[in-house]
């Protein structure tokens, strides 16, 4: 449905639609649907749509694209990312891509602390959001792209970066330690070949902490407001948050890349993934049990059944968050 239409109210979601669409194909990929020749090229084609002319990256949505190109109308890192992961998981062997003008244009988003913004401005200038999730972003697309080029990025800043966010407890995050901040930076580092699991013995304990059980022993946190033991199996963000399905994903994925995911209890989490927030009437998965389910939600609780090896889930490259069939040809 998701490749197909959506309803009237992801019209905020315009400017994400590549998001969208790298959700859903990864999603019936790892549900094992077999795309027809047809729909390949479809879809394949519609992305490059989205390739803006002067080869640097993709936009977002063919609303921004304009008459006659200019610097109103660049390509993003997220952007990028989503269609390079699509186009790869559909089997497209990216010859239609300029890989020069994209890491070059990657390499002109880092700043002085070795971070990354995510666009550049009319002036050519780094702009944007700037934090962990950016180097995932730059390290991902440099991987898809099996780089080799003259136009890398500098990798030993955005390693000194990375491992400047780590916090007291073993978390990482622009302040406040956050899951899904964590996994970009393990994985980032990883994507580098800089992740020395070693390092991070703390970050696993604190992840392995983001899972929620209540039981005998702490049900008095029951009377917090930010807890609900429907929430039980459940992995949060931050300390003191509800359960969220993304956070299954993002939680698991980044244990995994410090050998450490043994310490999920996987059977609770499946329990809270297919029988709380799996919406058995028109399918998907949603963030939490009294939402709607969505794109994003979806793929990310289908990615972390996979990691869990979840019968009928075919393999993730947890990685690069894409069908491991995807990256066999990189």
């Amino acid at each position: 449905m998701v490749l197909s239409m959506l309803p009237s109210k992801a019209q905020s979601l315009d400017s994400n639609k590549l998001l969208l669409i790298y959700c859903a194909v990864c999603s019936l990929s790892l549900l094992r649907y077999q795309f027809t020749k047809q729909e390949r090229q479809n879809i394949t084609e519609f992305i490059y749509l989205h390739y803006v002319p002067n080869g640097e990256g993709f936009r977002g949505s063919m609303t921004h694209k304009l008459s006659d190109w200019n610097r109103y109308d660049p390509g993003t890192l997220a952007n990028t990312y989503s269609a390079l992961c699509i186009l790869t998981t559909l089997g497209d062997d990216l010859a239609g891509v300029e890989k020069d003008k994209i890491m070059k244009y990657v390499k002109d988003c880092q700043i002085v602390n070795g971070s990354f913004l995510s666009i550049l401005d009319i002036n050519g200038h780094p702009f944007g959001d700037g934090d962990l999730r950016q180097c995932y972003l730059a390290s991902s697309i440099r991987r898809l792209l099996n780089y080799k080029g003259d136009h890398d990025f500098n990798i030993l800043k955005m390693i000194k970066f990375i491992k400047s966010q780590c916090t007291y407890d073993g978390g990482l995050g622009a302040g406040e330690s956050h899951a899904g901040l964590t996994f970009c930076g393990l994985s980032a580092l990883q994507l580098v070949g800089a992740l020395d699991r070693d390092e991070w013995s703390n970050t696993a304990h604190w992840l392995v902490h983001r899972q929620l059980f209540y039981t005998e022993y702490n049900r008095d946190l029951l009377e917090y407001k930010f807890c609900d033991e429907v929430d039980q199996g459940s992995h949060n963000g931050r300390e003191n948050k509800f359960g969220d399905t993304c956070y299954s994903f993002w939680v698991i994925g980044a244990l995994s890349l410090l050998r450490s995911s043994q310490f999920v209890n996987k059977q609770h989490c499946e329990n809270y993934l297919l029988n709380v927030t799996q919406n058995r009437i028109i399918g998907g998965f949603s963030k939490t049990d009294s939402d709607d389910p969505d794109p994003y939600h979806s793929f990310l609780a289908i990615a972390a059944l996979s990691i869990m090896k979840f019968e009928g889930i075919g393999e993730l490259d947890y990685e690069l968050v894409v069908p491991k069939l995807a990256t066999n040809k990189l």
